[in-house]
């Protein structure tokens, strides 16, 4: 009987040990089933688009932390070496991925992980990790070399230079060195000494006042304007070939938008990556001055035109994080944009186009945020007015610079982008009674005895600090300005 007992309670024994080994095999899985007709736990791992299975329940509880973890790890073996140093954000990929991890590791409830993109963030085969990343851009108006400043700048030159130009620049060059990216209108051809060196009306500027562009920090070289035929097709190929030969000058990276070799180049989309952030560029201009290309040229004006603006647009937006549009329109001296361009600007609106900027005209025109039917908004300035020239006209000497901040939130698998800290910070461009010694400055920086000794008097008596002054709060609305003018 003894024995009999015995071997009852052996048997019960082993039942029992069976029973725990197995349930502590299945959990040890992470799974438990639930009515499952799974025949392997290899079937159990989730699909790439975060399908979650019906009749299964994940058991986050018992070793989530762990597993999490060396899974976050593996992640982000590659998605370290992507980190810029630098940057606002600069501890690693790995570091970031162990503080996330731990975070969520608080809560024991299962996490829900979205994984559909902003329509606005960058496509990416290696997940980007949780943070916020903010870069400073800039953008400058029209650059103009007339043939007195050519002229300035080779009487400046010394120790063997043919041509100094950078110190007409020194005036904003610390802001334009701070920005992270920064674009510019190359009013003018860059077009070689197989030309000579010109001014109005067909220009040809030295080398050197490019290099003094780059040398100052500008990364964007925008050269869509009315002047870009000025030397016609010879003229046109060689400022392309130069430009696209300083793309890694100084150990930089230099964009050019606007000029085009041929179809295939006017259909390639530019895209400029800085820190995980992208932005598509495109560039138009409403004509060139009546110079045309010869029959059979393969190269590409890009002359505005609605419906090839919007098809470039919906060809760009899924591309980059953010698209920005130059535009070279308007009526030159005027302080209104036209009808036809606040047609096209809602256009760009309604498609989508993240910042407009506008050049041309050679004076102020408004700046404003405008509503998009994807409930975000569009910056879009009419006209930033000159960089720098040589033009005779009061209301021609004051321009601006269009500033604004780029910010890149990712999170949980997902990034947003916005535009934030729009700001328009006026400059005027100084010159003496001789028409030379240019020089641009800050407004903020600039004096009543400067406008005093400023040569535009002679040929425009209605300059003077004021009438800059005014018009610059009566064509930029007090949200983009600073305290110094309200």
């Amino acid at each position: 009987m003894k024995n009999i007992l015995k071997y009852k309670l052996y048997v019960c024994i082993f039942i029992i040990a069976v029973i725990i080994l197995n349930t502590v095999f299945i959990s040890g899985c992470g799974i438990i089933t639930k009515g499952s007709n799974l025949t392997s736990t290899e079937e159990l791992s989730l699909s790439s688009d975060n399908y979650k299975r019906s009749d299964i329940y994940i058991d986050n509880t018992a070793n989530a932390a762990s597993a999490e973890t060396q899974s976050v790890l593996n992640s982000f073996e590659t998605a370290e070496t992507l980190d810029t140093p630098g940057t606002p954000d600069t501890i690693s990929a790995k570091e970031r991925a162990l503080q996330t991890s731990s975070s969520n590791n608080t809560n024991t409830e299962q996490s829900s992980y979205n994984t559909e993109q902003n329509s606005n963030t960058e496509r990416s085969s290696v997940d980007t990790p949780d943070g916020t990343t903010r870069l400073s851009f800039i953008a400058a108006g029209d650059n103009i070399m007339h043939s007195n400043m050519i002229d300035d700048a080779k009487e400046r030159a010394t120790n063997g230079e043919n041509f100094d130009f950078i110190d007409m620049y020194k005036g904003v060059a610390d802001i334009i060195k701070s920005a992270d990216i920064a674009l510019v209108n190359v009013e003018t051809p860059i077009a070689g000494d197989e030309f000579a060196y010109t001014g109005y009306p067909n220009f040809n500027t030295p080398k050197e006042d490019a290099f003094a562009l780059m040398d100052i920090g500008f990364d964007i070289i925008n050269t869509a304007n009315n002047h870009m035929l000025d030397l016609k097709e010879k003229g046109y190929m060689n400022s392309i070939n130069f430009w696209d030969s300083q793309k890694n000058y100084n150990g930089g990276d230099i964009l050019q938008i606007g000029s085009f070799k041929d179809r295939d180049d006017f259909e390639n989309i530019r895209i400029y990556r800085k820190d995980g952030i992208s932005i598509a560029f495109l560039s138009y201009t409403y004509g060139t001055n009546g110079m045309v290309l010869p029959d059979g040229s393969k190269m590409i004006v890009p002359i505005i035109d609605d419906a090839t603006v919007e098809r470039q647009i919906k060809a760009a937006r899924p591309l980059a994080d953010l698209l920005f549009v130059v535009m070279h329109w308007g009526t030159e001296d005027s302080f209104t944009p036209d009808p036809w361009q606040k047609s096209l600007a809602q256009m760009m609106v309604d498609d989508g186009v993240d910042v407009i900027i506008g050049m041309h005209p050679h004076v102020l025109q408004e700046a404003k945020w405008v509503d998009r039917p994807d409930g975000k908004k569009t910056l879009l300035a009419y006209s930033i007015g000159n960089f720098i020239s040589g033009m005779l006209g009061a209301q021609n000497m004051v321009g601006a610079l269009l500033g604004f901040d780029i910010v890149k939130t990712t999170q949980n698998g997902g990034s947003s982008v916005s535009i934030e800290n729009a700001q328009v910070i006026p400059v005027v461009t100084q010159y003496n009674l001789q028409r030379k010694g240019f020089q641009i400055y800050r407004f903020e920086d600039y004096t009543e005895d400067l406008a005093k000794q400023h040569g535009c008097i002679k040929s425009d008596p209605k300059f003077s600090y004021q009438y800059l002054k005014d018009l610059i709060t009566k064509n930029i609305a007090p949200e983009f300005l600073s305290d110094f003018y309200k």
